[in-house]
């Protein structure tokens, strides 16, 4: 029988790693795109030297990527966007679709992504799982985590799927307003309710 896979996602600082963390040590089997996303372009690899290729050299010091230079201009500039993303998201695709084949002896799977709804990722799985959070407290949460300005995450806020549109295609929505406690406690019921589905 098939394991059922659920996604699981949200906006910038809302808590997805948080979240996915507590699936991990509840034994479930989970897979991140955002590590994926930073294996397949990982120093070595070919698909770094096609990323280099692709967007210069600017962004690379002795075949490690400058994430931090790129993930600046990305927000400022749709070409550089689409570039990158023309390179990393058939190779994330790739990989996700190898783990969905394998098999798990997991209840159901658990799979990571902050583009699952743009890239229709949750077409093909059980469910959507949305971490919410309201934007101030991404707001807070993000500069203070990242060392980034408000601004700098209101830009990324603003470029990200709006939170109506996200929540518009959860089959399960954990708020994350409050405390770890809470967080804690809803993916508790959450992981019970699919466990036994």
């Amino acid at each position: 029988m098939r394991t059922p896979v659920y996604g699981l996602t949200g906006g910038i600082a809302s808590g997805k790693s948080t979240a996915l963390e507590q699936f991990v040590s509840l034994d479930i089997d989970t897979l991140d795109t955002d590590q994926l996303a930073r294996d397949v372009v990982a120093r070595g690899t070919s698909g770094a030297k096609t990323l280099e290729d692709t967007i210069g050299s600017q962004y690379f010091s002795a075949g490690l990527l400058n994430r931090v230079m790129l993930r600046a201009d990305m927000y400022k500039s749709p070409v550089l966007k689409k570039n990158i993303e023309g390179v990393i998201h058939p190779l994330v695709l790739d990989a996700v679709n190898n783990w969905l084949k394998k098999r798990s002896l997991s209840p159901y799977r658990i799979l990571c992504s902050p583009l699952l709804i743009e890239t229709n990722q949750h077409e093909i799985l059980d469910g959507v799982i949305v971490i919410d959070a309201p934007e101030s407290e991404q707001l807070s949460r993000g500069s203070n985590r990242d060392m980034r300005s408000i601004n700098t995450i209101q830009h990324i806020i603003d470029a990200q799927l709006p939170r109506d549109t996200r929540l518009s295609h959860a089959t399960y929505v954990i708020d994350n307003s409050g405390d770890l406690e809470s967080l804690t406690s809803q993916i508790q019921t959450l992981h019970e309710k699919l466990s036994h589905d």
